[in-house]
């Protein structure tokens, strides 16, 4: 399986209200969990998009 070459970087965005705002609170051996400072979401799962070079995170 080949991978598509990455054109920028990448973002981690919350899964509720797609914001950028997400901080790392814990993680070792158990994992990460993240916090959205905006709808304020707390849990594992948050999302990874790739953000053009030219573009702006989601806000």
């Amino acid at each position: 399986m080949r991978r598509r070459p990455r054109t920028g970087r990448s973002v981690l965005v919350c899964p509720q209200c797609g914001s950028a705002k997400i901080v790392q609170v814990a993680g070792m051996i158990t994992g990460a969990v993240y916090h959205c400072l905006a709808c304020d979401y707390q849990g594992a799962l948050v999302l990874e998009i790739d953000v053009p070079e030219d573009g702006d995170p989601p806000a």
